[in-house]
């Protein structure tokens, strides 16, 4: 009896498995491509992506179709499916990747990466003719340009490395006293994180995405909204137009504005990291109030060579009543700066010693850096050693100092 039973569960078996067959790549398509497609959670391609790519941008309802539009861009690879570059670029995993994302790059590599294999196998799949690479809503420059990596990468070179004006007020390494007195919004600098940090000072409101130029993270620091630390740098200088730049820019690429990459603002090619120097020019010649004004500094070796490059650069207005001018110097190193996602040591960078100060009054604030750079001045000065830093440790120096000389030299 109980062979009986066996054979006859054997034979079900077989029977049922005779009407099984292997499933299309349209079938698992429609099984496990499909609901990724529409589902309301986000896909993997947000982590990494702002503006440009989902997984709709390039897969469709149709299977071979998009299957043919990834082979165009070679992101298929039909020797070896499994290292195909879109599985590649979905396994790539963030550092600040949740639980959540992890389910969902799971559910992609599997889903997609089936089908993946079986459209290699698949004769129809691999002659559908290739597109011509026009499927994508954005072109690759944009795409690349609204990288969440390529974004932080310019918070940093631009904003973030200005934030020691800030950090004594905003950052909770340093502002017990100002947290104590008005309460823990004070803090939205996240040490060592400019990621956090620009996550928070958008969700604090403090970056006004409808209308950047708004920002009150700009128009405090100018002095425009009340602020208890005063004006940080003068209006339409170099910090300021990089500045309102980056906003433009970060706020057109979180609510999808650009349309082309011809509409990508230009950046200025040199950086700069501000210092925790502050210097003051006193009894300054007849200057209309708001002249806008630079410090070049110059490295002077202990052999007594003077380096004809700037390693620091300073910009303000001359005061209201006309009398003085103040600054904080920012060090110009953007090779050895860029994409530092911390602090940087500026007193490594900017060693101690004697330096040469060239004052330069600039007709128009909104000259380029390079441009301002490449400015000679008559008026120099020199320093034997560096300054505290800190307001309250702000070097004064008396515009007598400065004696004239030939601008070629």
């Amino acid at each position: 009896m109980r062979i009986s039973l066996w054979l006859m569960g054997g034979l079900a078996i077989v029977c049922g498995n005779s009407g099984l067959h292997a499933e299309s790549p349209s079938e698992i398509y429609q099984r496990l491509v499909i609901p990724l497609i529409q589902s309301a959670k986000s896909s993997s391609c947000s982590e990494c992506h702002l503006q440009g790519v989902k997984l709709d941008d390039f897969l469709t309802s149709d299977p071979k179709a998009s299957f043919a539009s990834l082979r165009a861009r070679g992101w298929i690879d039909t020797k070896q499916p499994s290292e195909s570059k879109l599985l590649q670029f979905i396994a790539k995993k963030p550092e600040n990747s949740t639980a959540l994302m992890d389910q969902v790059r799971k559910a992609e590599l599997e889903g997609i990466g089936h089908w993946i294999r079986a459209s290699v196998q698949d004769p129809e799949s691999l002659n559908t003719p290739l597109p011509e690479l026009n499927d994508l809503n954005l072109d690759e420059k944009l795409i690349r340009h609204a990288r969440k990596d390529h974004v932080l990468s310019r918070f940093v070179d631009v904003v973030w490395s200005q934030f020691e004006r800030c950090a004594n007020c905003h950052s909770p390494d340093r502002n017990a006293k100002q947290v104590e007195k008005n309460g823990k919004q004070m803090s939205w600098i996240v040490p060592n994180s400019p990621g956090e940090t620009l996550k928070l000072l958008e969700e604090r409101k403090l970056i006004n995405l409808k209308n950047p130029m708004a920002s009150l993270l700009k128009t405090k620091a100018l002095g425009q909204d009340e602020h208890g630390g005063g004006i940080k740098f003068p209006m339409d200088g170099q910090t300021d137009r990089e500045w309102s730049q980056f906003l433009k820019d970060y706020a057109a690429i979180k609510q999808g504005r650009y349309l082309k990459s011809n509409e990508i603002p230009n950046f200025e090619s040199i950086r700069t990291w501000r210092t925790g120097l502050h210097l003051r020019i006193q009894e300054l010649p007849t200057l209309p109030a708001g002249q806008y004004a630079v410090i070049l500094v110059h490295r002077i070796s202990p052999d007594g060579k003077l380096d004809e490059e700037s390693i620091a650069f300073g910009e303000g207005r001359v005061s209201k009543d006309g009398a003085s001018w103040s600054t904080s110097l920012m060090l110009l190193e953007p090779t050895r700066l860029r994409h530092t996602h911390a602090s940087v040591d500026w007193n490594v960078l900017l060693p101690d010693g004697r330096y040469q100060l060239r004052w330069i009054v600039v007709d128009h604030s909104s000259s380029p850096i390079e441009e301002i750079l490449a400015m000679r001045s008559i008026m120099r000065t020199e320093i034997d050693s560096l300054w505290k830093s800190g307001h309250s440790n702000a070097k004064t120096i008396s515009y007598g100092a400065f004696k004239s000389s030939d601008a070629s030299k």
